[in-house]
């Protein structure tokens, strides 16, 4: 493979000597998006006559109306697709550094540095290796494309001369293949475990994506395993049993999601709210106090494999959360309570969603997010604080519009260094929204004032490495992956994708032209790296027809 060196130089002023990505004075701070501009050239060290790709903005959409300046001499342009040109090298002294620009319509982009390969320059090595300078966008709202990342390589990430991290990417493996086109919730929301015989298995959606599918059975094959790492995959009719979250205690737990009770099947005081979703989701949520529902509306429904067993038992967790209500989505009941579990020193914590409570004024708030703590191993969930729903409307302009759910589908670690991190979606509805971050540093009893970190993102999955990385994992558009730098939750590098994304797309669920539905997992290797599984609504099958697929990659990243 060829070495590949970008060379990418910040192209929006600095705001101080440490790092591209801090904030702007103003947050209201907009960059045209249609603006002419060249981010990178893939590779930007190769021999004349070699094909090389250009990823920028602004380029129109007619290859004919746009040239490529290697200095003074025209590069020929082959293709412009998805934003990213491809142009031929031209005749060029070996070993020379061209500055390159792309002109259109009489207007010329920044210049980017190019060096002609020499001859006798070796070109094969294990695999291809990027260089990333930084190139952060000020307005941390901007949605832009990242650094291209959808096969086999290495990226070493560097901010103001000095190299943060090696980030090792393995080629896609294909776990499975729709045989059919399918409409959304089916091929997509993949997950990845270990179960207890030590076999990696996946799961996907298999139904449609609405309260009503909620612990119903799956209407076709939704599991693969693999013996290998990841490296190959085998469908099966029924996956492996799953090893759950493992405790200090010895027993396994795992939460689940049991089907959604109809309204008319239930005797039900009046709602305290009834919050009517106003973007295109249009949902209706009645909300009704938890203390006052049937029990079988109550609690946690889990299981738990006792200690040198190996069989779940079905078993119901206590909930103490004072204010605590519960809603009806629609015409049915669901009992959802969905959140990432940790154990530390002092107990199990979680900070699932969605988290309805009746406010000082008798009414509802959007829903935000609790966290509970348990110290009989997940037999009872008791309430540590609140993360409330607070957004911050100078870079989420929509967010006094949610009035149903406000912040969902959080991330939750508990740190080695002792912090609690939570990342929270907003994107809904209303189109692309940010997500924000919020840290505790006394058990997640009050939490810091949510803050935005970028334009756009789903389900965010959080998974910190022995080796001290904290690697963040979102979606729609594409999916991305993102890592903590310098320990600070306000500093993460510039992502990168998984999968080329289009302009425009992923602004709402059910996006049949998107990429992803964007949803994730990873599941840790070793000290050093993870694996991600994710969708891939534009696979190409050998025949050249489009159909959803899932796939995983292994991820390795190291400090520097």
């Amino acid at each position: 493979m060829k070495t590949i060196l970008l060379n990418l130089v910040c192209m929006f002023v600095l705001l101080d000597a440490t790092s591209c990505a801090k904030k702007t004075e103003d947050p209201n701070t907009k960059v045209d998006e249609n603006a002419l501009s060249l981010k990178l050239i893939l590779p930007n060290v190769a021999a004349s006559g070699a094909t090389v790709q250009m990823q920028g903005r602004g380029f129109g959409n007619s290859p004919e109306a746009l040239q490529v300046k290697f200095g003074d001499v025209m590069g020929e342009v082959l293709d412009l697709s998805n934003g990213i040109i491809s142009v031929k090298v031209p005749e060029l002294a070996d070993g020379s550094k061209i500055g390159v620009s792309v002109v259109v319509g009489g207007n010329t982009s920044n210049i980017k540095s190019f060096r002609v390969r020499k001859i006798e320059e070796p070109v094969v090595v294990q695999k291809d290796t990027i260089e990333w300078i930084e190139d952060k966008n000020p307005n941390i709202a901007a949605i832009e494309h990242g650094i291209m990342s959808y096969d086999e390589q290495v990226v070493k990430y560097i901010r103001n001369g000095q190299q943060l991290l090696e980030v090792e990417l393995s080629k896609p493996s294909l776990i499975v293949v729709a045989e059919e086109e399918v409409g959304w919730g089916f091929y997509q929301f993949p997950s990845i475990r270990r179960s207890l015989s030590g076999q990696l298995a996946a799961g996907w959606s298999m139904n449609h994506d609405n309260a009503e599918s909620y612990g119903k059975p799956s209407s076709g094959i939704n599991s693969a395993v693999s013996n290998d790492g990841g490296e190959t995959w085998t469908t099966v009719a029924k996956g492996p049993t799953g090893a759950g979250i493992l405790l200090s205690n010895g027993d396994r737990i795992a939460i689940s999601t049991p089907a959604a009770v109809p309204l008319e099947d239930l005797e039900l005081l009046d709602p305290v709210a009834t919050l009517q979703d106003q973007s295109t989701y249009s949902r209706i949520f009645k909300i009704y106090e938890y203390d006052k529902l049937p029990l079988q509306l109550q609690g946690t429904y889990q299981s738990r494999m006792k200690k040198g067993q190996t069989s779940w038992i079905a078993e119901r967790g206590a909930l103490v959360s004072p204010k605590l209500a519960r809603y009806a989505d629609g015409n049915v009941f669901p009992v959802v309570w969905w959140g990432d579990i940790q154990e530390i020193s002092d107990g199990v914590y979680t900070c699932p969603y969605p988290g309805f409570e009746i406010n000082s004024s008798g009414g509802v708030d959007p829903a935000g997010v609790i966290c509970y703590k348990s110290t009989d191993f997940g037999k009872t969930w008791v309430k540590q604080g609140s993360i409330t729903y607070q957004p911050d409307l100078s870079l989420d302009p929509n967010g006094n519009k949610r009035k149903t759910l406000g912040w969902t589908e959080p991330a939750f670690a508990a740190l080695k260094n002792g912090t609690f991190l939570s990342v929270l979606r907003t994107q809904d509805g209303f189109g692309k929204g940010p997500m924000y971050w919020t840290t505790s540093t006394n058990n997640g009893v009050s939490w810091s004032a949510p803050k935005v970190f970028t334009g756009n993102g789903v389900l965010p999955k959080l998974l910190e490495l022995n080796n001290g990385v904290v690697a963040l994992a979102s979606g729609r558009p594409g999916v991305q992956l993102r890592f903590m730098l310098n320990n600070d939750p306000n500093d993460w590098s510039e992502p990168f994708e998984m999968l080329p994304w289009l302009e425009g797309e992923g602004s709402s669920a059910g996006d049949p032209t998107g990429t992803s539905c964007g949803y994730t997992q990873m599941l840790k290797m070793d000290d050093n790296s993870f694996l991600i599984i994710y969708s891939d609504f534009q696979y190409k099958t050998p025949e050249g027809l489009t159909r959803k697929a899932i796939k995983v990659r292994k991820v390795t990243v190291k400090r520097i």
